[in-house]
Parts: C-alpha cells; sequence; structure tokens
C-alpha cells in the first residue's frame, strides 16, 4: 500500500496533463496512438530527453522519450491504467499534472476530440488578474458547524 494519496486532493483544473517516459521514441509514439485512438487523450507530445535515475542500487543515465499527454479529469484514471497496462517498464513512471488555467479554445478541443457527446466545458472560468476571486468549484467547502464562542461568565 502506497503511503502516498492516490487521487489528488485539490485537483480543480478543467484539464490534466499526464507524463509519462519511454526507451525509445518508437515506444513513446505507440503509446500516444493507442490513448489517443482509446480517446483517453486528445494528443500525445513526444520530447526527446535526458534522464539519470537510480536502478537496482546504481544510477543509470539513459536516453529516454518523454510524453505529455493531454486529457480531461473524467478519463484521467483511466488513462492511467492503460499506461500502466502497456508500458514497457517494470515500473513505470506515470504523472498527474492538474492544469487549473487552460485556454478555452484549447479546452473546447479536449471536450470535443475525447468525448463529443459531453456538453461543452464552462468556459471563461480563469481569471488573468493576480488576486481576482478563485472559481467557485475551487473554493474550500463551506464550514459545517459554526465557529466555537467563548460563553461569557
Amino acid at each position: 500500500m502506497s503511503p502516498y494519496p492516490l487521487d489528488p486532493v485539490r485537483a480543480v483544473g478543467p484539464a490534466r496533463l499526464v507524463i509519462s517516459t519511454y526507451p525509445t521514441a518508437a515506444a513513446a509514439q505507440a503509446a500516444v496512438r493507442g490513448a489517443v485512438e482509446a480517446r483517453l487523450a486528445a494528443c500525445g507530445t513526444v520530447l526527446a530527453g535526458a534522464s539519470q535515475y537510480w536502478w537496482e542500487g546504481k544510477i543509470v543515465e539513459a536516453n529516454e522519450a518523454v510524453v505529455l499527454f493531454k486529457t480531461v479529469p473524467k478519463r484521467a484514471g483511466a488513462l492511467f491504467a492503460y499506461l500502466r497496462a502497456h508500458h514497457p517498464y517494470e515500473v513505470p513512471e506515470i504523472l498527474e499534472v492538474d492544469l487549473p488555467r487552460v485556454d478555452d479554445g484549447y479546452l473546447r478541443y479536449l471536450a470535443r476530440t475525447i468525448d463529443a457527446e459531453a456538453p461543452p466545458p464552462p468556459l471563461g472560468g480563469g481569471s488573468t488578474r493576480r488576486g481576482a476571486p478563485p472559481d467557485r468549484e475551487a473554493r474550500a467547502p463551506a464550514r459545517t458547524r459554526a465557529p466555537h464562542r467563548r460563553r461569557s461568565r
């Protein structure tokens, strides 16, 4: 059992970036193709990377392909499961990043591409001003009990 939570506690953004590394560009391209065909991601960007990491008691240096999968929250869990099941590594690196602000046009593209049946996403939620109040969904839940009041004597 992992000591870390499996679900993000305060993930509130309208999109997710799922990152994974592969031993070759061909393996990365195959993963992107499978995820996009299954409509688990709208797209995947493959980047060349040089990694250094601990493996079996020693530091390993390797050239890897890094994939940035772009998806929506409701597909992130299924994308994780797909990547885990089809990954060539014994211990795959699969990371999720919550994206609190996404361009409205790109958000429409994600929604339309991944789930054509879904209603359009709420747009214009991300403010560009510093100090602007957060979206309703981003606010902390309201208190369910009144604060403790001190009794007078």
